[in-house]
């Protein structure tokens, strides 16, 4: 079974482009959401947040998921 605390992961990572922020907004430790975002790479197959520069891009598979999760969530 998925876990769906990962939609609001991806949701917030997506939002934020930075693990470090979403961690603090979701309460998390970066390590922690570190795994998270592997986790979510392994399920979805794609990289989601690429580095560029200081901080993350999302992917245009990522760009595709943003829509259909922040519905969701």
């Amino acid at each position: 079974m998925p876990d769906l605390n990962l939609l609001i992961t991806l949701d917030v990572l997506l939002a934020e482009g930075s693990v470090a922020r979403a961690a603090k907004r979701l309460r998390l430790s970066p390590s922690a959401m570190s795994r998270a975002l592997a986790r979510l790479r392994d399920t979805t197959g794609d990289p989601l947040l690429v580095r560029a520069g200081r901080g993350l891009v999302p992917t245009p598979r990522a760009l595709e998921l943003r829509k259909q999760v922040s519905r969701l969530v």
